[in-house]
């Protein structure tokens, strides 16, 4: 069942992955709570601690189309990625783990792209992965952690 409010229309949750860049890093799951639906203006807040924003350590961003893909256990979630779209004028490093994120989305397009589509699969800086906090997206985002 998906909540209402009336004042507000449909509400939702959302989770995040703070990816950061350093690998050395753990990816951190973040939680916000009783969101507008995207259409309604809503979707994942940029601002406070758990905002985009934050979670990306930047003050401007771009979100691109990602996924998440283990073959290994069939699992396969797409998503939003938050990235830090100043990263390369900053001389932010390569965020390998989110790269690979943007390529498992785009390889199953490949046939559609241009012959350079892996060039668009570069991140650099801290991202944030983002989907609706479903119950069945909660489970495939515990396994990511896991892994």
């Amino acid at each position: 069942m998906i909540p209402y409010n009336l004042k507000k229309g449909i509400i939702m949750d959302y989770l995040a992955l703070k990816i950061p860049a350093d690998i050395k890093q753990a990816i951190t799951a973040h939680t916000v709570k009783d969101q507008p639906e995207p259409e309604e203006g809503g979707g994942y807040p940029f601002e406070g601690d758990n905002g985009a924003y934050k979670l990306c350590s930047t003050d401007m961003l771009q979100i691109v189309p990602a996924a998440y893909t283990d073959v290994k256990r069939g699992h396969h979630l797409e998503g939003d990625l938050y990235c830090d779209e100043e990263g390369l004028m900053k001389n932010s490093p390569h965020n390998w783990r989110a790269s690979q994120m943007r390529y498992w989305h785009m390889k199953p397009r490949e046939d559609q792209l241009t012959a350079d589509w892996r060039d668009w699969c570069q991140i650099v800086g801290d991202a944030a992965f983002v989907v609706p906090a479903t119950e069945e997206n909660v489970k495939l985002m515990e396994s990511i952690l896991d892994s």
